[in-house]
C-alpha cells in the first residue's frame, strides 16, 4: 500500500495543528483631549477628537481605530491624526503649544488566548511656530514614559510612542504614532491534539494493516 495517504492525513492534522494555534488579533481605538494652550486659546473636546483655536489658526485631533492586526508581529500604529489649517497670512504668524492626552483602548481577540481589553494613556506636547498661510513648524514630544512591556489575554505587547507624521499646513494631516511587537506562546486547542492523534493513529493502523498482509 502506498505511503501517500497517511502522509496526507498527517499533513492535514498538522495543519489543523498549526492553524489553531496561529490564529490570533488585536484590535485599538483612540481617544484624544486637549488639556492645555499655551498662551491662550479656544480648546473644543469631542466625541470624534478635539481641537484648538490660536489667531487664525486651527489644530485638529482626530481619533481612529484599528482592527485585525495579527499576532505574532510589528505594526507601526497611527494612533491620532493631525491637522492644521490657518488664515494668519504672512508675515504674520501663530506660535502657541497644546498638551494633550491619547486614551489608546487595546482589546486581544482569540483564539487563541482569551479575550481581553486594557486602556494606556499617552500625553504629550505639540509646539507649532510661526503658522500662517505660507510657513511654519510643528514638532511633537511625547511625555514619559514613552514605551513599556505587558501581557493581555495571553499575548505579549511591547509597546512604544515612538513617531510623528507632520502634517502639511492647509493640506494633508500626519499622524501620531507608535510600535507594537506581539509574541504568543501558542498552546493547541484540545481539538487541534484530537486532529494531529487522528492523523498519526490512521498512520500507525495502515501499517499495521500493511504488516499483517505481509506475514
Amino acid at each position: 500500500m502506498s505511503m501517500k495517504r497517511p502522509l496526507f492525513l498527517m499533513a492535514v492534522a498538522a495543519s489543523l495543528f498549526v492553524g489553531d494555534s496561529a490564529r490570533a488579533s488585536y484590535n485599538y481605538a483612540t481617544s484624544l483631549s486637549i488639556l492645555s494652550v499655551s498662551p491662550g486659546g479656544t480648546i473644543t473636546n469631542g466625541t470624534t477628537g478635539a481641537n484648538v483655536v490660536v489667531g487664525g489658526t486651527t489644530l485638529f485631533l482626530s481619533n481612529v481605530a484599528r482592527t485585525a492586526l495579527f499576532v505574532p508581529g510589528a505594526n507601526t500604529l497611527n494612533i491620532g491624526d493631525v491637522a492644521v489649517t490657518t488664515t494668519t497670512a504672512s508675515p504674520a504668524g501663530d506660535t502657541f503649544t497644546v498638551t494633550y492626552q491619547d486614551v489608546f483602548s487595546l482589546t486581544n481577540t482569540p483564539p487563541p488566548g482569551t479575550s481581553a481589553s486594557q486602556n494606556f494613556t499617552v500625553t504629550g506636547v505639540l509646539t507649532l511656530t510661526g503658522i500662517n498661510t505660507g510657513n511654519g513648524t510643528i514638532v511633537n514630544n511625547y511625555n514619559a514614559p514613552t514605551s513599556g512591556s505587558f501581557t493581555l489575554g495571553g499575548v505579549g505587547f511591547t509597546g512604544s510612542a515612538d513617531n510623528f507624521g507632520n502634517p502639511t499646513i492647509n493640506g494633508a494631516p500626519g499622524s501620531l504614532g507608535g510600535t507594537i511587537i506581539t509574541t504568543f506562546n501558542a498552546v493547541p486547542e484540545p481539538a487541534s491534539f484530537v486532529m494531529l492523534g487522528l492523523g498519526i493513529g490512521g498512520i500507525g493502523l495502515l501499517g499495521f494493516r500493511k504488516a499483517r498482509a505481509q506475514t
